[in-house]
């Protein structure tokens, strides 16, 4: 292996971390597993982070950003479709994160660090979703009668709830309901534009 500098092993640290949490969620992290995934001794993880929770809550930040950016989409045509894919519709992907942000949030429960992660990760899928809005309307594909931010609050609040009944495994809400309530609630709050 190559000398790396102290950014590049802290990066190599925060990309084992990342694959570890993705692929076995939070509760597989501990400084061994991924100093092992890293290829690197237990004792650099700790001289790279001050703890194990510090290293989560940048693993979990890290995850929140890369699930809201666009880039790592598939092109879509439509700003809707955007906005589709940043709710965790059509990204194949979501499941993994997903589980990770049940995970966090049931952590931020008792840890104040990833309490205050989790509440930036809640900001950042707000401003990703309140652009996606802006954008929209901006294109004339959506007509408001609210802010975009007020909007966008809401969609995430709807989204959380069916999420959180969704989990209950009630009967009538599967992949496909939970879609038409989605669909229900954007054409509610994006009046689509008679040109779509």
């Amino acid at each position: 292996m190559s000398y790396l500098n102290r950014e590049e092993r802290r990066e190599s640290v925060l990309d084992a971390a990342m694959r570890v949490a993705l692929n076995e969620g939070f509760s597989a992290m501990t400084v061994r597993r991924i100093a092992s995934v890293a290829g690197i001794a237990a004792g650099q993880v700790h001289h790279h982070f001050a703890s194990s929770m510090a290293l989560k809550v940048e693993t979990f930040l890290r995850l929140s950003r890369e699930s809201l950016d666009l880039n790592n989409a598939p092109p879509m045509q439509s700003w809707r479709e955007k906005l589709y894919w940043t709710l965790g519709f059509n990204n194949p992907d979501i499941e993994q994160y997903l589980r990770l942000f049940n995970e966090a949030e049931a952590l931020s429960r008792r840890e104040p660090e990833m309490k205050q992660a989790w509440i930036i990760s809640m900001e950042m899928w707000h401003k990703a979703t309140t652009q996606i809005i802006s954008g929209g309307v901006k294109a004339q594909e959506f007509t408001i009668s609210d802010s975009a931010e007020n909007i966008a609050w809401r969609i995430i609040a709807f989204v959380n709830g069916l999420d959180g009944i969704a989990k209950l495994g009630l009967t009538g809400l599967d992949e496909a309901a939970f879609r038409r309530h989605i669909d229900i609630i954007i054409n509610n709050e994006l009046i689509v534009s008679p040109s779509e």
